[in-house]
């Protein structure tokens, strides 16, 4: 069964969102028609952030603006998620010499969550958003994750996305996935169909695990047909990419350290 949103959590959050695709002071017009909600509602809502402390309000020009204590809550992050490895220089590596949509992903509880991304110019991209999810198994990021979890987590992952499912398509058929992570495990990638993007596909490769024991990806992604003509170089250039990020962990002293990827029941 599909997990609905609190409400008042979800509109505020789509405040915040609103504001940092916009990047300007907005008033309370733009911000209730932009986001479909209630004038009533929307007013209540943005003055309670005001209140406390997480939107400025300018009366002279009616509009709106985070406050730096939206900033200082997530200052930290960057550093709990990615240590002392230099991220972004390695998808901005990557992305140079691939040219194709690049992501940095992590698992959240049942779904991968997609954290960074670079995409390119040319149109033979996956039109993806920083912040979206989608359920383990159906993503390569996903797949190359619970390749490095036991059989046993695998199973009771799975049938929490079949039960998150119901009866959608896409249900796992969970002996058919444990043969698939398999090869998975042994050649150290996934290759997967970039579902729901219609003819695309994305590769993943495991990153070194961070000094909170934080797993994430390194994808690339784009039409089939390309990835599928470049796939050997697109891996070279992904293993190097890797290796030169995994060496400055080691340069800062952070060890690899076994993690337990269990799900709540």
């Amino acid at each position: 069964m599909h997990r609905d949103p609190i409400k008042s959590a979800a509109r505020t959050l789509k405040v915040l969102e609103l504001f940092q695709e916009q990047r300007q002071p907005l008033n309370l017009t733009y911000i209730f028609e932009k986001l479909g909600y209630p004038q009533s509602s929307t007013t209540t809502l943005l003055k309670s952030m005001v209140v406390l402390g997480y939107l400025n309000y300018d009366r002279a020009s009616r509009t709106y603006f985070p406050t730096t204590r939206v900033a200082a809550l997530g200052d930290w992050i960057n550093h709990h998620l990615f240590g002392a490895g230099d991220i972004d220089r390695l998808i901005a590596t990557i992305f140079e010499q691939t040219n194709e949509t690049v992501v940095i992903s992590s698992q959240n509880d049942i779904f991968i969550q997609h954290l960074r991304i670079l995409q390119p110019s040319h149109p033979h991209k996956i039109a993806m958003t920083e912040g979206s999810m989608r359920a383990l198994p159906h993503s390569a990021a996903g797949l190359v994750l619970m390749s490095q979890m036991p059989r046993k987590t695998v199973d009771k992952l799975c049938r929490h996305v079949n039960a998150y499912l119901g009866g959608a398509a896409g249900r796992i058929d969970i002996p058919q996935l444990q043969t698939q992570l398999e090869w998975i495990k042994r050649e150290g990638y996934s290759l997967l169909a970039a579902f729901p993007f219609p003819n695309a596909a994305a590769m993943a490769m495991p990153l070194p695990p961070t000094p909170h024991g934080v797993r994430l990806t390194l994808g690339v992604g784009g039409l089939n047909s390309r990835i599928a003509r470049k796939k050997t170089e697109i891996l070279d250039i992904m293993r190097a990419g890797i290796a030169d990020y995994k060496r400055g962990l080691d340069r800062a002293g952070v060890a690899d350290e076994p993690v337990a990827n269990e799900v709540d029941e």
